[in-house]
Parts: structure tokens; C-alpha cells; sequence
């Protein structure tokens, strides 16, 4: 309910101020084009949303590349911990064949002497 207050608010003194400032004129040159008599809460306005504009082109960008770095990361991670348990894995089994005992001798030293 508060930000609803504010915002109206902060819109009728938007409104005030350009009321007050319409009949203040400039002239810009934009890229070798000249306009002349253009209001200057105009030139304002307009300047102040094409930096709202640019700003959020560089938030999502940067939101993106993070998210794709974090991506990555979490990719890297489970890469990392499959090599891990593959590695064991091949450790154990190397171990577990290792330890099959080989085939049985019956050694009898009674056969031998008779």
C-alpha cells in the first residue's frame, strides 16, 4: 500500500515539474541531425529512459554470463566427480582382481614320500 502512496506521489511531482519546465525549448544534434525547438523536460525524459534501457541491456547480459558461468562450474564439478569415481572404480576392481587368490595347490608332502 506504501509503494502505491510513493508512486502516486512521485507521478504528480513528475507531472508538476513538467508542467512547469514545457515552455523551456533547446536544440540537439544527433549524428549530424539538428532539431530545433525541442522541449528540454523532453530531452530529459527521453535521455533518462534510454540510460534505463542501456542499464538493464547490461544487467540481463551480465545475469546471463553468470548464469552460464554457474553452469559451467556445476558441469565442471560433476565431471570432476565422475573422474573420481571412476578412477575408484577402476582402483577397486584392479584390487578386487588382485585379491582372487589364483588357482589352488594342493601341496601333499605325504605323496612325495612313500
Amino acid at each position: 500500500m506504501a509503494r502505491i502512496v510513493v508512486s502516486a506521489i512521485l507521478l504528480v511531482l513528475l507531472a508538476v515539474f513538467i508542467s512547469f519546465n514545457v515552455a523551456f525549448t533547446t536544440s540537439i544534434s544527433i549524428f549530424g541531425f539538428r532539431f530545433d525547438g525541442l522541449p528540454t523536460i523532453a530531452v530529459a525524459l527521453v535521455s533518462f529512459a534510454v540510460g534505463i534501457v542501456y542499464s538493464l541491456f547490461l544487467f540481463v547480459s551480465g545475469y546471463l554470463h553468470r548464469r552460464k558461468r554457474q553452469g559451467l562450474e556445476i558441469k565442471n564439478k560433476a565431471l570432476v566427480q565422475r573422474e573420481r569415481d571412476l578412477t575408484a572404480r577402476e582402483s577397486g576392481t584392479t584390487a578386487a582382481v588382485s585379491d582372487v587368490p589364483g588357482p589352488a595347490v594342493d601341496v601333499d608332502d605325504s605323496a612325495g614320500t612313500s
